[in-house]
């Protein structure tokens, strides 16, 4: 079994596995690479890939040039915005394309597929032991805008140490450790 295609007993995020799953898919719909759908927020930004979803890549017949890029907009707002940025998403997908192979954009209006919403990380609470630690290691520094900050940051420290603690697995002893 080639290296790449190893299992590694972790799990492996949807976006990692589309292109191989669906590449034929895509193929068909008009992308040279499957990963222009999977990795469209990296190619054009959060700003625009808010605005517009790809829907395909159309070639003329015969030719591997000169595409039309056919995004799918919520309003006719968004439209206009996609147009004049048109330029810049053209460059930015022929730049991840690797070639000058779209040359236009189409736009359709239509309801944008819900994208999933990021929600922040919560923050364990620090345990008093460890508030009064960074509070005694911070008590003699002078300006309360750098008490502050090395408290904010001592806190983050503990917080990720102590989320380290509680599920690490213990290693073992060095093998020079051992006699």
């Amino acid at each position: 079994m080639p290296a790449a295609e190893r299992r590694t007993g972790r799990p492996t995020t949807i976006g990692a596995l589309l292109p191989k799953a669906a590449g034929a898919a895509f193929d068909k719909r008009g992308f040279a690479g499957a990963q222009v759908i999977a990795r469209w927020p990296a190619i054009v930004g959060e700003e625009l890939a808010a605005l517009a979803v790809p829907l395909e890549v159309k070639f003329p017949r015969g030719r591997n040039a000169q595409a039309t890029l056919v995004l799918q907009v919520a309003s006719g707002a968004a439209a206009t915005v996609l147009q004049l940025k048109a330029p810049q998403v053209i460059a930015r997908v022929n730049g991840f394309l690797g070639q000058a192979a779209v040359v236009r954009i189409q736009a359709q209006q239509g309801p944008l597929p819900q994208r999933p919403r990021r929600t922040p990380a919560t923050e364990p609470p620090l345990t008093p032991e460890d508030d009064a630690e960074i509070h005694r290691l911070t008590a003699g520094v002078a300006s309360p805008d750098i008490r502050s900050s090395l408290e904010n940051l001592g806190a983050a420290i503990a917080r990720r140490t102590r989320g380290n603690r509680s599920t690490a697995v213990p290693r073992p002893a060095r093998a020079d450790a051992r006699t």
